[in-house]
């Protein structure tokens, strides 16, 4: 009960702070107003002094704050948007609202006037803010945390460019409040001090003195209390001696409520039995009066007067304006629990419970538990209650286990994809050994023919050629037969040549494959046209990329001479932005219909994935082969 009653030091004051109503201006006038008659004043002078007197009101009795503000609206036979007189009249009236504890209409008000406000020339940037930071604490009021902090930065813009000190006092004032019911009192003390010089500097008593407030309360709740209440006992002193009582006890609620925190009942005994006299003089009412009683119920309950704390709270149910509903009915059924009056003390925990938050509502359960002991009510009813709250449980059980049931979902589900890309991975890598593997397979193959073919073959022909040269056989025979072998020696020595691997240590693939096909196109009969063109050097080629090109080419070439026509065969290679294309074509139809299927071909698909390239296959009215090969990805791979 404490921090709610410490939380009225703050929540309890109007938007911008109070003036304090001074009799003799209420009663001045009062006077013009019976000495002219209000049928002899002018429309704008009645209609202000009508403002004049609410804005009096406004701090002392409400009834007459919405009197005065009605009698004012009443002299328009329609809105005036264009006067000030009547936009501070609806002013007075949001005023109104929000004293009332009707927080939304005193939003809404404050919006309209806002807007307004915003369209009188010259504009009066003072009142904008009072307006600003109105609507903003009205926010506040109505749990709207993002529109509060808008109207408040909003609130002080306009108070910078107003320039009115006692404005921007109130507009400090109020953010440090927020900041207060937040539980940021650093925050708190750094704007209510910054509150406090502004107020010191326009000379504005009441706001200097409600900045000290706040200021004192930041301390209370840090548990500085000697600082907070030295604070709050200077400014009741200060405003008594000038005869504020209103401001006076404005500051000594919280000075009880300090000596609440501090555990000083003696010290809350005393000053609340010194001032006695002064609350008694203030207008009944009035948020002032209302913030008071709700502190002296409290300090009643804590003290073990229970029967002055009910009192107070059931004579005045006002105070709900300024206490909230689950903390007026809890301090309630503690009253009622202490006098034994355990029926009431369980209706007041019921009717907390039902406007608690869930935190306090588990602490109230308890309270109510330990009623329903002393009350001894009849089993039924403990079981509907204990039904309820079971089933609450269960439905509270419920969704943390669905929400635990969606995470392990989730998790399970991100389990499975990443098994799923390992295994894609680990597939292409399986992959890429196999055709690694076929490769080197191949190569030693090829190695070994061409060394037989070379060292055997060759070897063989060589000597078959020697000894026909030495027998004795007819010339013309003798060199037919030679000319026979010598071409067969030719094309297997040739056929050697192709099987034994590329060497790129004094050239590169550019020079190796034009050299090729030149061979080729001497071999074959067939023209072959080969172009190439580069943005950087051939050489940068890596190797590895080099050699199996240079296989792909061969394979390539090889079944376009053995399944083609007698076309000639068109060959392009270009290197730019790290790409390697190459293209193999030849018009017409082929005299084979090939597949491209066989060996030959799983030989090039193989080679291609060692090096991360890939191809296909056009047929038609022209025959192409088209090859690409990212050569960054091969460099980055070393």
């Amino acid at each position: 009960m404490v921090k709610n009653v410490l939380g009225l030091l703050v929540c309890g004051l109007m938007c911008l702070g109070y003036a304090v109503g001074s009799n003799s201006g209420i009663d001045s006038l009062k006077q013009v107003l019976s000495a002219k008659g209000t049928k002899d004043l002018p429309q704008e002078r009645l209609a202000e002094i009508y403002l004049m007197l609410s804005e009096e009101y406004e701090s002392a009795n409400s009834d007459s704050l919405i009197y005065f503000t009605d009698k004012g609206l009443e002299l328009y036979d329609k809105p005036d948007f264009g006067s000030w007189i009547y936009l501070r009249l609806l002013n007075s009236r949001a005023t109104y609202y929000y004293s009332d504890g009707d927080f939304e209409k005193a939003k809404s008000l404050y919006l309209d006037l806002l807007e307004h406000a915003s369209h009188m020339n010259p504009r009066d940037y003072n009142f904008e803010a009072t307006v600003s930071m109105s609507a903003g604490v009205s926010y506040r009021k109505l749990g709207m945390t993002d529109s509060t902090l808008f109207y408040y930065n909003k609130a002080t813009d306009l108070g910078k460019s107003g320039g009115d000190k006692s404005t921007l006092s109130s507009i400090y004032y109020n953010i440090g409040a927020m900041y207060f019911a937040r539980e940021r009192y650093n925050d708190a003390l750094s704007n209510a001090e910054t509150s406090a010089q502004y107020a010191s500097e326009a000379d504005d008593i009441n706001m200097y003195m409600y900045a000290r407030i706040l200021l004192a309360s930041a301390y209370g709740r840090m548990g500085k209390y000697a600082e907070s209440a030295e604070i709050l006992k200077n400014n009741v002193e200060e405003s008594i001696r000038k005869n504020f009582t209103m401001l006076a006890m404005s500051s000594f609620s919280p000075l009880l409520s300090t000596y609440q925190l501090w555990g000083k009942k003696d010290s809350a005994k005393i000053y609340l039995e010194k001032y006695e006299r002064y609350i008694d003089a203030i207008p009944a009412g009035s948020p002032t009066a209302l913030e008071m009683m709700g502190v002296r119920a409290s300090l009643y309950n804590w003290m073990g007067e229970h029967k002055k704390s009910l009192d107070i709270l059931l004579g005045n149910p006002q105070i709900l304006a300024q206490i909230s509903y689950d903390a007026y009915n809890r301090l309630l059924a503690r009253n009622y629990e202490a006098l034994g009056d355990y029926r009431n003390a369980y209706k007041s925990i019921q009717n907390a419970y039902a406007y608690g938050d869930s935190l306090m509502k588990t602490r109230v359960n308890t309270e109510m538990s330990e009623l329903n002991a002393k009350l001894n009510v009849n089993a039924k009813e403990l079981e509907i209650s204990r039904l309820e709250n079971e089933h609450a449980r269960q439905k509270a059980a419920n969704l943390r286990i669905g929400i635990y049931m969606g995470i392990v979902i989730v998790v399970l589900f991100i389990i499975v994809l990443l098994l799923q890309h390992k295994r894609k991975i680990q597939r292409k890598e399986a992959e890429l050994i196999s055709a690694k593997r076929y490769i080197d397979g191949l190569e030693n193959e090829r190695k070994r023919l061409a060394k037989d073919l070379h060292d055997g073959v060759c070897s063989d022909l060589l000597g078959v050629i020697m000894q026909i040269k030495s027998n004795e056989v007819s010339d013309e025979e003798r060199n037919r037969v030679i000319v026979m072998l010598e071409d067969i020696r030719t094309g297997v020595r040739s056929i050697s040549h192709e099987l034994m691997p590329p060497s790129f240590q004094f050239t590169d693939l550019d020079e190796m494959l034009s050299g090729y096909f030149a061979k080729a196109e001497r071999q074959t009969g067939i023209h072959i046209e080969y172009k190439s063109r580069s943005d950087k050097d051939w050489s940068q080629i890596p190797h590895k990329v080099g050699y199996e090109i240079y296989r792909i080419v061969q394979e390539v070439l090889s079944n376009f001479l053995k399944h083609g026509n007698s076309e000639p065969v068109l060959i392009e290679m270009v290197q730019e932005n790290g790409i390697l294309e190459l293209t193999v074509k030849q018009e017409g139809v082929w005299k084979n219909n090939v597949k491209g299927e066989g060996i030959g071909m799983r030989t090039i698909d193989d080679r291609l994935k060692t090096i991360g390239g890939k191809y296909y296959v056009s047929k038609g009215n022209q025959v192409g082969v088209n090859i690409s090969v990212n050569l960054l990805e091969n460099i980055a791979k070393g």
